[in-house]
C-alpha cells in the first residue's frame, strides 16, 4: 500500500484518481491549491506526488524541485496535456487525456520499485 498526493486545480481529475488509488488499496489525498502542497506534505508523507504542471501561476518543475529537497524520498509524477517539453524530459510525465488503467499501472510499478530499494 502506498500513499499517494494527488496535486491537481481540475476537481474532477482529483476526485477520479484518489477514487482510482482507493480501490487499489493505497491512501490516496488530493490537494488543488498549490498554496497547500506544503502543508498536505507535511501532514500526510506520500510516497508518490502527482503534480499537474498547470496549477495556479507556479513554475510547477521549480517547485517540486525545492519539495524534493525537503523531502527526498518523495517520487514525483507530472501531469499535462500538453507534450512534455524540454525542461521535462527524463521527468516521470503523464499525459492527459490519460487512460486510467495505464496510470494505475504506472503508479503501481514506481511503488514497487521504491520496495525493491
Amino acid at each position: 500500500m502506498g500513499r499517494i498526493l494527488i496535486v491537481d486545480d481540475n476537481k474532477g481529475v482529483c476526485s477520479l484518481l484518489k477514487e482510482l488509488f482507493t480501490m487499489e488499496g493505497h491512501l490516496a489525498k488530493t490537494c488543488s491549491e498549490i498554496e497547500r502542497v506544503h502543508e498536505k506534505l507535511e501532514s500526510f508523507k506520500p510516497d508518490v506526488s502527482i503534480f499537474d504542471i498547470h496549477i495556479g501561476k507556479c513554475d510547477v518543475l521549480e517547485f517540486t524541485k525545492t519539495l524534493k529537497t525537503r523531502h527526498p524520498e518523495m517520487e514525483i509524477i507530472f501531469m499535462s496535456a500538453d507534450d512534455p517539453d524540454e525542461c521535462f524530459k527524463g521527468q516521470r510525465f503523464i499525459k492527459k487525456p490519460f487512460d486510467i488503467f495505464k496510470v494505475k499501472e504506472y503508479v503501481n510499478k514506481i511503488l514497487l520499485e521504491r520496495v525493491a530499494v
